[in-house]
Parts: structure tokens; sequence; C-alpha cells
């Protein structure tokens, strides 16, 4: 069963560590990195990527939808359904530690729940 915040809200694909990675917009709605790639607006000679839940814009990085940040609770949530074993507790732990930014601490908790 897939939780609903590890699905795009725009295709209602799951999330994955490849072509789906769940991206943060500067609104803070996440969505996933596919998606993103096909939300490209011109305005005023500069390149936006319009939430599709708000309508916020977020200037494209240079790297397109690929340099927007990673939502991290999104992301270890993927990982710890992909690697959900007895050693999954350390592979979370290990991402954490190596993550900048900030973090959501009940989701997160209730990641490595899952693992134990």
């Amino acid at each position: 069963l897939l939780q609903p915040d590890l699905v795009c809200i725009v295709c209602f694909g799951s999330y994955d560590l490849a072509m789906r990675l769940p991206r943060r917009l500067h609104c803070g709605h996440t969505f996933c990195q596919a998606c993103l790639k096909r939300l490209d607006t011109v305005i005023n000679e500069q390149v936006w990527i319009p939430c599709p839940q708000c309508r916020q814009n977020t200037p494209r990085p240079r790297g397109g939808a690929a340099g927007l940040d990673l939502d991290l609770a999104s992301f270890l949530g993927v990982k710890a359904q992909q690697t959900c074993t007895s050693s999954g507790l350390c592979s979370i732990m290990f991402l954490f530690a190596q993550s900048q930014g900030s973090c959501d601490w009940q989701r997160i908790k209730a990641l490595i729940c899952c693992c134990m």
C-alpha cells in the first residue's frame, strides 16, 4: 500500500529514485521530477515552473527540474520502501545524516518505525 505523500498528485505515479524523484518547489509543494520537467513557462524572458497546486512560480534552475531541491521526507519514504529490511534503519539514518535542509521529524520517525 502506497503512502499518499509518496505519490505525485499530477500524474498519480509513485515517486522513485530515478525519473520520478520528489522535487520541492519554492511554495513548498512537491511533485515528481518528470511532471515538473513539462511545466516550464516563459514570462518576461525568464523561465519559471508554475506550481500545479497553488500557481506560485518558481524560477527554473539551470539544470531544469533536476536542479530543484529534493523533498527529503518523501525521498526517505521512497528509499525506506525500497530498502525496508532489518538493516533499513541504518540506511535511512545514513541518508538523513548526509542530507542538508529542514526535516519533518514526525514523518521521519514514522519512516524509521516501518523498518524496525
